[in-house]
């Protein structure tokens, strides 16, 4: 409420506090927010430091963070969906976005980067504790695409959380598959977490940043990894390259058991 009063900002105003999705939720508050005329426009996403004490320990004792030694390069600790990953690495960072009502943004001439088509949200257990599937990360997916009236095979590529931690990886990876099958196995996942590290609730922000910019180019950026993802999974090493991508789906789970999902589509 503070930047809000700072900037002059009026009409709704919320903070949400979910860490890694708390920016897709709030995309998806304001997407609604828009939906029933509430605002014409929303700046919205998320931001977080964890560089401090506090912030380092609770990831520290959470089991979330890769040990690091001597190693300084932090695109060699972060191993998504590696069987053998020993965790992720602390980022700094965030991503706000412009939602616009399609009538306001036409009328002032603006040329949107993608169009929000369905959201979806779902809640599990902290920590992901449904082993090889979890059901609420599931459920947020399925409810996204269901909004969106979208089916799993009209989905070309997939932008996760990825934390490079097995027992989440397996988690996530594993309501993935449940929801687009065998099929997952052609489907990129584009994952930032090797390049810029986990930045909490600014995570997903990012990943909505990362994903609306690829549809608005028709492009995916390139790929680090210094592991082995699992077998199925289009998660290892690759360049930047064109694609061509109609819908995309941002997804992710955090560390209190909340979960979110957001399908962006090409704006024609």
């Amino acid at each position: 409420c503070h930047v809000t009063i700072i900037h002059g900002c009026e009409g709704p105003s919320n903070t949400i506090t979910c860490a890694e999705a708390s920016g897709l939720l709030s995309l998806g508050e304001s997407a609604r927010v828009i939906e029933r005329g509430a605002a014409d426009l929303c700046f919205s996403g998320g931001a977080e430091s964890k560089l401090n004490c506090m912030g380092i320990l609770r990831l520290d004792l959470a089991g979330r963070l890769a040990p690091t030694g001597h190693e300084l390069d932090g695109s060699k600790l972060v191993w998504p969906y590696d069987p053998d990953a020993r965790g992720g690495i602390v980022g700094e960072g965030g991503g706000i976005l412009i939602l616009e009502a399609e009538d306001t943004a036409t009328a002032r001439g603006a040329t949107p980067y993608a169009e929000i088509v369905g959201f979806g949200a779902g809640h599990s257990l902290p920590e992901y504790a449904g082993g090889d599937e979890d059901e609420g990360y599931r459920n947020a997916v399925l409810n996204a695409l269901d909004d969106a009236k979208v089916k799993p095979d009209q989905i070309d590529a997939i932008f996760p959380l990825a934390a490079a931690i097995p027992s989440i990886d397996r988690a996530e990876a594993g309501a993935l598959r449940s929801v687009f099958g065998a099929r997952l196995a052609r489907v990129p996942l584009v994952h930032i977490g090797a390049s810029i590290g986990n930045c909490t609730a600014g995570a997903a922000a990012l990943q909505a940043t990362v994903a609306a910019k690829c549809v608005a180019e028709q492009r995916l950026p390139a790929r680090i990894h210094a592991g082995r993802p699992a077998l199925g999974l289009d998660a290892g090493v690759s360049a930047a390259r064109s694609a061509n991508l109609n819908c995309v789906l941002v997804c992710t789970g955090a560390l209190g058991g909340q979960n979110a999902a957001l399908v962006l589509r090409r704006y024609q």
